[in-house]
């Protein structure tokens, strides 16, 4: 095994290109938003049976194989690995896929598209982030593009928001986040070569703020869940308003500063615009179903 796993020589990268990977990572959330039809038309030509049932475990399977693959490739290499966070994330993706209403079982589809999502968050957030940091906002982000695409959902014409769904969003999340770890996927050096800690590490406050965060996205994906069909109670949405605005008021940077405090950043960020789905049915005059 080599010394290091870090790829040097890795050059950083503006906010601008940045706000372009995020905007692909959002892209692919509408795309697996919109590719739900395919597969349930996918679903009825196999009609009842194994296959029906099986096709999305072997889509998830593929998709480890890949992974696999390139672990392999790694490994041949002289990366270093993680088999612990290896076996992790593969019972990560064995959980994700029991989560599913068995009635629907395209619905796991989802892990495959998630896993794959993780990866395309980590590679972003690598560029600002490293290590153990790097993996846990792996996990926070595609948990939050998680919650955006039942949000997606909602709205669409032919699709239901979903609090399960959101479940194994994040389980598939989780789980491709610890894949990447384990295979120390993206790791590099930045400018001279740490990655910035992020706030939380220094400052109490803030990271109670950030509990309250998620605390807050918890009580609108729930509130929400019981509002479909009706207009959409402003109450609902302002926890997440209050405490995304004590954010910007008492830690500025952390909204603003992509560099310092990135993954504080692009956490914020993906909550606060969690609001524009209910505030958009409202005002639209669109059915959130």
């Amino acid at each position: 095994m080599a010394s290091t796993s870090l790829e040097q020589g890795s050059r950083d990268v503006s906010g601008m290109r940045l706000l372009l990977l995020y905007v692909l990572c959002f892209a692919l959330v509408v795309f697996y938003v919109n590719m739900f039809q395919f597969w349930a038309w996918v679903s009825r030509e196999l009609g009842p049976g194994f296959l029906r049932n099986a096709l999305p475990i072997i889509v998830t399977v593929s998709v480890l194989a890949v992974i696999s693959l390139r672990f392999i490739s790694r490994v041949n290499r002289g990366y270093r690995i993680s088999l612990l966070f290896l076996g992790l994330g593969i019972v990560g993706t064995l959980l994700a896929l029991a989560i599913p209403d068995p009635r629907y079982p395209i619905k796991r589809i989802h892990v495959a598209e998630y896993i794959i999502l993780s990866f395309l968050v980590r590679y972003t957030l690598s560029h600002r982030l490293q290590g153990a940091v790097l993996t846990l906002f792996t996990i926070l982000t595609t948990l939050l593009f998680g919650v955006h695409d039942e949000m997606l959902q909602g709205l669409h014409s032919l699709r239901y928001y979903g609090w399960r769904d959101i479940i194994v969003n994040g389980t598939a999340g989780l789980s491709g986040a610890l894949l990447g770890h384990g295979l120390f996927c993206c790791e590099r050096f930045v400018g001279s070569g740490k990655a910035d800690a992020p706030g939380w590490k220094d400052s109490l406050p803030l990271l109670g703020l950030y509990i309250l965060l998620f605390a807050a996205v918890g009580w609108q994906a729930a509130s929400l869940f019981g509002q479909r069909g009706e207009q959409i109670s402003y109450l609902s949405l302002l926890p997440l308003t209050g405490v995304s605005l004590a954010i910007f008021v008492f830690y500025p940077g952390v909204a603003l500063d992509s560099r310092r405090q990135h993954g504080l950043q692009a956490v914020l960020w993906l909550a606060v615009t969690l609001l524009v789905y209910p505030l958009l049915a409202n005002f639209a005059g669109l059915e959130f179903i």
